[in-house]
C-alpha cells in the first residue's frame, strides 16, 4: 500500500512516532528555524488529525517531547513580552497571540488524552502519564490567566467553571497530589494540586493595582511557595480562603455557610510568614537567596508587604475614604510632564505677561534707547500702532492660539483621596498603571495631579481607572544646578522655564503628614542633589530626598529646604 499521503511524506520518518523521533525533529527545527522553530511546533501539533487516529502511548510521549523541548523558546517569548514595555502595539497583540496560541494547542491536544485513559488496549501505558499531562493543563490555563491580568481584563465564568471541574477530576482519580517535572528535572517538582492554588492565589490579583512584572513576580513567588499550602476538604477555624469546585468563581474569603462535598478549604500561614521574613531581609538592603534570580527593577519589599496584605491569614481591614457615585459629569484630562507644567504655569505666564503690557512705555522706551539713543513721541505712537496677524507674527510677538482640546473621561464617583473614572479604549492607548495626570472639571480654572492606581477593563471598549489625587494645588516650578551658570542649551524649549527645568511643586500628604515635594524629569534626580528653585517669583535652595513615585519620564521625590534666597546667585 502506497503511503504517499501518510504523515511526513514518503521515505521521511513520522517526526510523532514516539519521543525520541519528537526530539531529533526538534533539534532539526532549532538547527533550520531558530527561534521560528516554536511555531513550527505549532504547526506540527495542529496538522494531527484527532479524530480519525486513536490515542497511542507513542504519540502521547512524542507530543509531550515536542512540548518539553520547544518549551524554552516559549519562555523566552514570554520573557521578551514582559521585558518590552515600549513595544507597538501590533507587534505586543502578535507576540501575545503567538504565545496564547501554542498553550491552547498543547491544552486541546492533552484535554483530548483524558478520556482516553480509563479505557482502550493501551489505557495502562497512557495512565502513567496522565499526571504530567494533568498539570500541564494547568500550567497553561494559568497561563491564560495570566496574561489576562496583564492586560487587566479577567477570566470569565466558563473558564472558572472548566478549571474547578478539571481539578475535581483530578482528585477523583487520584493524581492532584502526585509529584511531577512539568519540563526539566532540574527544577522544581510541582503537583496538580500546586497549579490548581497558584491558579486561585493569583486570581486575587485581579483589582487592576499591580503592573505586568509585578503580577509575573508574584507568579514566581506562588510557584516557589505553593508546596506551603494544602487543600482540605474538611472546614477549620483557621481556613484563609475557600473554593467551591461545581461553581464558577475563583476562590474567596470563607463564608458562614456549611460546608459541602464540593468546598476545599486552605490557609496562607506559613506562606505569609515566609514573605515576611524576605521583606525584613530586602528592607535591610539584602536580597533573600531564594529571590535572587527573580529581582526586576520595580520588584521591592513594598509589593511584598502588599502580597501579605491581600494572602493575610484573615482579612486586613483598614481606612478608606468613602466613595460618593456621581453621574453626568465629566473631567478634562492631561498627561505628559511637559504639557503639565504648561497648564500649571499658564497663570503665572499670563500675569507676567500683563505686567509687560502693563509697563509697555518702558520696554518700548529702553528698546528705542538702544536704538536710537533718545525716546520721541512719534517713535511710541508708531511701535503701537495696530500689526495684522501675520505681522505679529512674523514680528515676534504672541499670537492668541485657539482653545486647547483635552480628552474628557466619563467621572463615576469621588472620595477624599481621589476619583473613579471611565473612558474608551480607543484614543487612550497611553493610559497605564502609574501614569501621571492632570485633570479638572471643564468649568474650572486651576488643574489637579493625580497617579493611575487602578486599571480595570469593564469590556473590550471601556477601561475603568481609580486615580489617587496627588495635590490640588501644583505650583509650577524651574530648577536650576547649584553648581552650573546655565542648563543644557541643547534641551527642548518644552523641558526649559525661566532659564532652568521644568518641574511641579506641591504639598503631599503622607501618612497624615505634610510634606513637600517636587516632580521633575527622572533625569535631574540623584540624592541630596542641589538645586536653585523659583517658584512664584520666590527663590529657594533645596536638596532632593528619597523618590516617592516614579514614571517613565517623571519622578517625584521629597524636598528638603536649605535656605530662602532673595535672588538667584550668579554661577561663575
Amino acid at each position: 500500500m502506497l503511503d504517499f499521503f501518510s504523515r511526513g511524506g514518503k521515505g521521511k520518518p513520522d517526526p510523532m512516532a514516539n519521543a525520541e523521533s519528537a526530539k531529533a525533529h526538534v533539534e532539526a527545527l532549532k538547527q533550520e528555524y531558530g527561534p521560528a522553530a516554536h511555531d513550527k511546533a505549532v504547526e506540527l501539533l495542529s496538522g494531527l488529525s484527532l479524530s480519525s487516529q486513536p490515542l497511542s502511548v507513542e504519540l502521547l510521549e512524542a507530543v509531550l517531547m515536542l512540548n518539553q523541548e520547544t518549551q524554552p523558546l516559549h519562555d523566552s517569548l514570554c520573557v521578551q513580552y514582559l521585558m518590552n514595555a515600549r513595544m507597538p502595539k501590533v507587534l505586543e497583540s502578535q507576540l501575545r497571540a503567538q504565545i496564547l496560541n501554542y498553550g491552547q494547542k498543547f491544552t486541546e491536544f492533552y484535554q483530548y488524552a483524558l478520556p482516553a485513559v480509563d479505557d482502550g488496549p493501551e489505557a495502562g501505558g497512557t495512565a502513567s502519564h496522565l499526571p504530567l499531562v494533568l498539570a500541564r493543563i494547568f500550567y497553561y490555563l494559568l497561563e491564560y490567566a495570566r496574561w489576562q491580568y496583564i492586560r487587566n481584563f479577567q477570566p470569565d465564568e466558563v473558564f472558572w467553571l472548566n478549571v474547578n471541574q478539571l481539578y475535581r477530576l483530578a482528585e477523583q482519580r487520584g493524581l492532584d497530589a502526585q509529584p511531577v517535572f512539568l519540563f526539566d528535572e532540574k527544577a522544581l517538582a510541582t503537583t496538580v494540586q500546586d497549579q490548581y492554588l497558584v491558579l486561585q492565589m493569583l486570581s486575587m490579583l485581579s483589582d487592576g493595582n499591580l503592573t505586568a512584572k509585578q503580577i509575573h513576580f508574584s507568579y514566581q513567588l506562588l510557584c516557589l511557595l505553593s508546596n506551603r499550602m494544602t487543600l482540605s476538604k474538611a472546614y477549620f477555624a483557621e481556613a484563609s480562603f475557600a473554593i467551591q469546585l461545581n461553581d464558577s468563581k475563583p476562590a474567596e474569603r470563607p463564608s458562614g455557610i456549611s460546608a459541602n462535598e464540593w468546598t476545599r478549604y486552605w490557609h496562607t500561614t506559613e506562606l505569609v510568614e515566609t514573605l515576611h521574613h524576605w521583606a525584613i531581609t530586602m528592607e535591610a538592603g539584602r536580597v533573600p537567596a531564594e529571590l535572587k534570580s527573580l529581582i526586576v527593577p520595580g520588584i521591592d519589599a513594598v509589593l511584598l508587604r502588599t502580597l501579605m496584605r491581600i494572602w493575610a491569614v484573615k482579612p486586613v481591614l483598614f481606612a478608606r475614604a468613602e466613595r460618593k457615585v456621581v453621574s453626568n459629569r465629566q473631567v478634562e484630562v492631561a498627561h505628559r510632564l511637559t504639557m503639565l507644567h504648561k497648564l500649571v504655569r499658564k497663570p503665572d505666564d499670563e500675569a507676567a505677561q500683563t505686567t509687560r503690557a502693563g509697563d509697555k512705555d518702558s520696554y518700548e522706551d529702553a528698546a528705542n534707547i538702544r536704538i536710537y539713543g533718545f525716546v520721541t513721541s512719534r517713535k511710541r505712537d508708531k511701535s503701537v500702532s495696530p500689526q495684522p496677524a501675520r505681522a505679529l507674527a512674523l514680528s515676534g510677538e504672541t499670537v492668541e492660539p485657539p482653545p486647547q482640546q483635552f480628552p474628557k473621561w466619563s467621572l463615576e464617583n469621588i472620595s477624599q483621596t481621589g476619583l473613579g473614572v471611565s473612558l474608551d479604549v480607543m484614543g487612550n492607548e497611553w493610559v497605564a498603571l502609574g501614569g501621571l495626570i492632570g485633570y479638572r472639571e471643564p468649568d474650572a480654572d486651576g488643574w489637579c495631579l493625580g497617579i493611575i492606581r487602578r486599571v480595570r477593563r469593564t469590556s473590550r471598549e471601556r477601561i475603568y481607572l481609580g486615580v489617587e489625587t496627588l495635590t490640588t494645588r501644583p505650583l509650577a516650578a524651574s530648577l536650576r544646578p547649584t553648581d552650573a551658570r546655565l542648563i543644557d542649551p541643547t534641551l527642548p524649549p518644552d523641558q526649559v522655564w525661566l532659564a532652568g527645568h521644568i518641574s511641579l511643586f506641591m504639598p503631599y500628604r503622607r501618612a497624615d503628614k505634610l510634606i513637600n515635594a517636587l516632580i521633575l524629569p527622572v533625569s535631574l534626580y540623584m540624592l541630596d542633589k542641589q538645586f536653585y528653585m523659583t517658584v512664584r517669583g520666590k527663590h529657594f535652595q533645596i536638596a532632593l530626598g528619597k523618590v516617592m513615585e516614579k514614571g517613565r519620564d517623571w519622578c517625584m521625590a521629597e524636598v528638603e529646604l536649605i535656605k530662602t534666597l532673595e535672588k538667584l546667585p550668579v554661577v561663575l
